[in-house]
């Protein structure tokens, strides 16, 4: 499964025609896979551009004001990275000609061809788009990507020596305190039998009993975290409640929530069903950015709400008329058939525009700059779930929902 974010988000394309027909007839065909945003004329269609990013182009040659051909040359100026499919009647050898200098993807004739002639080769035109937008990205941050990955793996090191250290030092401790627990019992029960005749012995006997009960409560701590979701990175399960709580109180923490007055209201959930797929901390990975981005967002003196809710099926979140028009992130690879727990974060704070979300999930500055989604985007492809975020102007709040498969 791909590591880009972008692979993760479903694909847009620009159609630029002025036949209403031709809309009509991509939008059938397409509308259930894709996301298309229809332009009558390449003046419009450019300004789209302007404001947002494709995956493909579907460009008609004849068309009043700019011709196809011209429009492709000023929309690669704007985004050299799209690529671009011609559909028109005029196939002539001119247009072929015209039409090499500008990479376009090929030519198709109206009207348009069969599935295998056409659908079928759709997704191979977004593979190369989204290839040529990784290349170029790469190109440009070849300064520092070795700098980024060599501190990436200092840090996966020192927190797994760091987490191993504790982790051996707790079990020490808890082994240490099962022995001092047992000496405390028998020296009880040695001062028990001389207080009957001897009543100084007496605070002694309690003294130890409240030793013994102590030891007790922190074996039982240490147990405790043993049978938590972060007793193991690789296999304690995802638990929601504990896991959302936990993620609360770091994310509050790193947005400095408190020093604001914001607060996040979450409701207790008695429900000890695992996250399929994820450790608990990968599920702490998870939340923490998902609740950093509406505390980043939302206002002085404001509440976060986050509510859960189970569904029998994790695709009935898709068709949640209340989820209209959101953006989608790793529809083609959730697990769709499997029941799911649906988690609603919810702020005042104005959504984000489509450009600055996909921005935020690809790591560029933005809004959310300082929030990084590495960790919810790794969890999402690791229990195969869905990530939804409300869109501006679609919606008037930012919201967040996850998906995930129990």
């Amino acid at each position: 499964m791909s590591t880009d974010p972008t692979d993760l988000v479903t694909p847009r394309i620009l159609v630029v025609d002025d036949e209403r027909q031709i809309h009509a007839s991509l939008r059938l065909r397409l509308g259930q896979q894709y996301e298309l945003v229809c332009c009558h004329d390449a003046k419009s269609a450019l300004a789209v551009l302007a404001e947002e990013r494709f995956d493909l182009c579907f460009v008609d040659i004849h068309m009043p004001g700019m011709n196809g051909l011209a429009f492709i040359e000023a929309a690669q100026r704007r985004d050299p990275a799209l690529g671009c499919v011609v559909i028109s009647a005029f196939d002539s050898s001119e247009n072929l000609r015209r039409a090499i200098p500008l990479n376009v993807f090929d030519f198709i004739g109206k009207p348009l061809p069969a599935r295998d002639g056409f659908e079928a080769r759709i997704p191979e035109w977004i593979d190369r788009t989204r290839a040529q937008r990784r290349e170029q990205a790469l190109a440009k941050q070849a300064g520092t990507i070795n700098q980024h990955l060599d501190v990436a793996r200092l840090e996966r090191e020192v927190e797994l020596v760091a987490s191993e250290t504790a982790r051996d030092a707790l079990l020490q401790t808890a082994n240490l305190l099962t022995t001092i627990h047992a000496h405390l019992v028998s020296a009880a029960s040695a001062v028990a039998v001389r207080a009957k005749t001897d009543p100084g012995a007496v605070q002694l006997l309690r003294s130890l009993e409240e030793a013994r009960k102590t030891a007790d409560a922190a074996a039982s701590v240490a147990a405790g975290f043993f049978d938590s979701a972060y007793a193991s990175r690789d296999s304690s399960p995802a638990l929601i409640d504990s896991g959302v709580r936990e993620a609360i109180g770091i994310a509050a923490r790193m947005c400095q929530a408190e020093a604001a007055n914001k607060a996040v209201d979450f409701p207790p959930l008695d429900v000890r069903l695992p996250i399929q797929g994820l450790s608990g901390i990968d599920f702490l990975l998870m939340m923490v950015p998902v609740i950093g981005a509406a505390l980043t967002l939302t206002g002085v003196n404001t509440t976060v709400g986050i509510r859960i809710q189970q569904l029998p099926r994790l695709d009935a979140a898709t068709k949640d008329p209340l989820l209209r028009g959101y953006l989608w992130v790793n529809r083609k690879h959730a697990l769709a058939s499997h029941p799911a727990f649906l988690i609603t974060v919810t702020t005042t704070a104005t959504p984000l525009a489509r450009a600055q979300a996909e921005a935020w999930l690809r790591g560029d500055a933005g809004p959310l700059a300082t929030v990084s989604p590495r960790g919810l985007l790794a969890g999402l492809q690791k229990c195969r779930g869905l990530l939804a975020l409300s869109q501006s102007p679609q919606t008037g709040q930012f919201r967040l929902v996850l998906a995930l498969p129990v």
